[in-house]
This record gives C-alpha cells, sequence and structure tokens, in this order.
C-alpha cells in the first residue's frame, strides 16, 4: 500500500492542527519534566516524584497515538511496495483497495478492544504502575484514534480504487526515467574518458 498524499485522506488544515498542535505541546512539556526531572537528581538528590509512570503511561501514549493519526493524514508512513506497481493497473487498484480494506478491519478490532480496556480502566480507576497517578483517561485515547485510522484508510481505499495513486505511480516512473537516464549519461562520459588513455599505448608503439 502507499503512504502518499493522495493515497490517504487530505482532512482540512485545521483537523491536522488539531492533530499535531496537542501532539507538540505534550511532547514540549515531556520535554522540560524529563529535564527538569535530571537537573533535580543530579544539583539536588531530588527528582521529580513518578517521573517514570507520568512518561510511560500519559506522555509517550499520547505522541505515539496522535502520531499514527497525523502521519496516514500527511502520507509518511513508511512503504514497501516491492509487488503492486507490477501489477495492470485495475489489479494494482484491487489489490490497494483490499488491502486499505484489511486495515480497516484490524483497526476496527484495536478500537473495539481498546474501547473495552478503556471503560474497564476507568471503572477500577487505573493508575500508573503502583503509583498514584490517574492513567485511565488516556486509554480512551486509543479507540479514538484507531476509530480515526479506520476512517482514514477506508477513504484511502476508495481512492485507491477510483485511481487516486495512478498519478503518484506515473510520477515514480517519470522521476525513474530520468534518473536511468542521468545514469546512462554518466556512463558514456566516463567511457569517453578513458578511452584515450587505453589507446596510448598502442600509439606509443607504433
Amino acid at each position: 500500500m502507499s503512504a502518499s498524499p493522495s493515497a490517504s485522506s487530505k482532512p482540512s488544515s485545521r483537523l491536522l492542527l488539531l492533530i499535531e498542535i496537542p501532539a507538540v505541546i505534550v511532547l514540549f512539556v515531556m520535554m522540560l519534566h524529563v529535564t527538569a526531572n535530571a537537573l533535580m537528581r543530579a544539583l539536588a538528590s531530588s527528582p521529580i516524584p513518578n517521573t517514570l509512570e507520568v512518561t510511560q503511561y500519559i506522555y509517550v501514549p499520547i505522541i505515539a497515538l496522535l502520531g499514527f493519526m497525523a502521519a496516514q493524514a500527511r502520507g509518511e508512513h513508511i512503504v514497501a511496495d516491492l509487488v503492486a506497481h507490477y501489477f495492470p493497473t485495475r489489479i494494482r487498484r484491487a489489490v490497494l483497495f483490499f488491502g486499505y480494506m484489511l486495515g480497516v478491519v484490524v483497526f476496527f478490532g484495536f478500537a473495539w478492544f481498546g474501547l473495552e480496556e478503556a471503560l474497564h480502566s476507568r471503572d477500577i480507576g487505573k493508575t500508573a504502575g503502583v503509583s498514584t497517578v490517574v492513567a485511565w483517561p488516556v486509554y480512551f485515547l486509543v479507540p479514538i484514534a484507531f476509530g480515526v485510522l479506520c476512517v482514514q484508510f477506508a477513504l484511502a481505499g476508495v481512492r485507491a480504487l477510483r485511481g487516486g495513486e495512478d498519478s503518484v505511480d506515473a510520477t515514480d516512473a517519470e522521476v525513474a526515467r530520468i534518473t536511468d537516464e542521468i545514469d546512462e549519461e554518466a556512463g558514456v562520459s566516463a567511457a569517453s574518458a578513458t578511452a584515450p588513455n587505453a589507446t596510448a599505448p598502442n600509439s606509443e608503439s607504433k
């Protein structure tokens, strides 16, 4: 499957900001928190309590889950398109469509399981490890994130079935063609540059 921008849904800039701004804020706060904890530990031998628990159960899950949605929205997931681009256009569209639909099914399962876990965590008042830091609200971000990914992959599948990725493939092919031409010209230039050196001994012998 392709992670190009045309393969993923193109939400408005406001929606992207809604995803990315909280992630940036949490990342910045985590950086300050961890730095302050390290300085307090080194200079005053008095680290900030529960820093590890807050980082592990609150900061990192928020950044990761928001990052999943932002990466799909921007088409920046890693792609390993080893086979599909060799298929005929119709077959390739169908393969991409069913691949995205498989992703929808998997993400729906994650969202459903995540919702059950979030509700259970709320009922028991789950905390971060053995600390008293309340962690259960973050669990509700799991079904939200994977629910959004379901929608994103469904839209990407429909777009792929309609040929939304064909233009990206044409661009990739054109780039590959230009690269091959440059390599061929470089090879010809190198061969012509070494040709006089190869004939020099023969001319001297004559």
